[in-house]
């Protein structure tokens, strides 16, 4: 066996140390002197994709995998670079490869299972998931999507074993801990914790209007054809809080009526996209209860789109928003509704979020002194090929 290359090591030593330019100068350096060295093309092709070179990082691996194709590790950085340029077949192939040479190796497994998700093949992908988790127990970032995908699949029993299972490996993480609630009942806190809602929509920010796309999602409208019933035609009068603005979908629909827009949301990568949106005025990365008890007396209106689906007591948010309204203030929200038989005010539903009973929304509106000007019944998206009934309520500040 030969001995290892100095220069190459220590090329790979400035790699992992993120001095990357004197890592590319080494990379050189041995593929002049051997410029077939495998490793010296992986490593070079990896490093080519980090400073944003993803044909060339394509054509090295694969040259790498040319010499060495037997090597698991090559194929599925292979596969990686290939999914961020939307070649998936190939991604798919790349990752397939490396189960078969190392069938050991649980991120390939994981990799493909992502690949057979987004392509609509969910139990296959399912059961790639299960086999990582196999693989490697700890693997934790497959809880989350396998629990997700058993979900979509309406195996709800599968998914909250597998929640209660990344729980107890990971017993703070809000995800965890939240989603373990909402399949089991257990534990279920009276809203959302702060860090489980910042943490899902940082995530699903870049592709959260993409997703929405296809359910019908109608809660930014709702609430702004509400609100301009209620102020007529529109003329830049109100200074408005958006509360809960997500990726700024009111902001278009409110910007005519509002003399001043203000978004509030917990997550700052949501929040980023609403400003590339424009339309507001102000945007502030906050918990919104927060944000408008520092606020009192400063709004025409509050509305809020979606966003009390992650609160179950909404006692808090009730009195708030009447704080931040100026007197005959309006403040339009949509919630979902919980309904059928039993006398819970709320439930945390398997899918994450909160429902409230009709009931319960009027008491609560009336205790923080608003009079309801409208509580009606509404489709706000689809979800699993199914209407999801919501309300949509207009208060004003007594």
């Amino acid at each position: 066996m030969p001995a290892p290359d100095p220069l190459l090591a220590s090329a790979i030593t400035a790699h992992q140390a993120g001095r990357l330019k004197e890592a590319a100068v080494a990379y050189k350096s041995v593929l002049r002197r051997r410029p077939k060295d495998p490793d010296a093309l992986h490593f070079s092709g990896l490093l080519q994709f980090q400073q944003g070179h993803a044909i060339k990082a394509v054509e090295l691996i694969m040259r790498s995998l040319g010499e060495a194709p037997g090597n698991p590790h090559a194929w599925n950085n292979l596969g990686n670079i290939l999914s961020t340029q939307d070649k998936m077949t190939e991604a798919k192939e790349a990752y397939r490869r490396v189960t078969l040479l190392a069938p050991a190796m649980a991120e390939a497994w994981y990799n493909l299972g992502i690949c057979l998700r987004d392509e609509g093949a969910y139990e296959t992908a399912a059961e790639h998931f299960r086999t990582a988790l196999e693989r490697q127990p700890g693997f934790l970032r497959v809880y989350e999507s396998l629990g997700r995908l058993l979900y979509r699949l309406g195996k709800f029993p599968q998914a909250a074993e597998v929640y209660q299972r990344w729980l107890q490996l990971e017993p703070e993480h809000p995800v965890a801990r939240h989603m373990a609630a909402a399949m089991s009942g257990s534990n279920v806190p009276a809203r959302a914790d702060d860090k489980y809602v910042a943490d899902l929509f940082d995530r699903f920010a870049p592709a959260f209007d993409r997703n929405l796309q296809g359910l019908g999602y109608r809660a930014p409208e709702l609430v702004a054809v509400a609100l301009a019933q209620q102020v007529g035609a529109p003329a830049a009068l109100l200074d408005t809080l958006d509360a809960g603005c997500g990726t700024g979908l009111c902001g278009p629909l409110l910007q005519p009526y509002c003399r001043k827009l203000v978004g509030v949301d917990l997550s700052g990568g949501m929040i980023d996209y609403a400003r590339q949106r424009g339309g507001y005025d102000e945007l502030v990365v906050s918990e919104l209860c927060a944000l408008m008890a520092s606020r009192p007396d400063q709004f025409d209106a509050v509305v809020s789109a979606d966003t009390l689906v992650y609160f179950g007591a909404l006692e808090e948010a009730c009195r708030t928003a009447y704080s931040a309204l100026r007197p005959a203030g309006l403040f339009v929200f949509t919630v979902e509704a919980l309904l059928g038989e039993g006398q819970e005010p709320h439930k945390l539903q398997v899918h994450g979020r909160y429902t409230h009973r009709e009931g319960y929304v009027r008491d609560v509106l009336a205790q923080s002194n608003f009079e309801i000007v409208e509580l009606k019944r509404e489709t706000l998206r689809m979800e699993r090929m199914q209407e999801v009934a919501g309300y949509l309520v207009v208060a004003r500040k007594s």
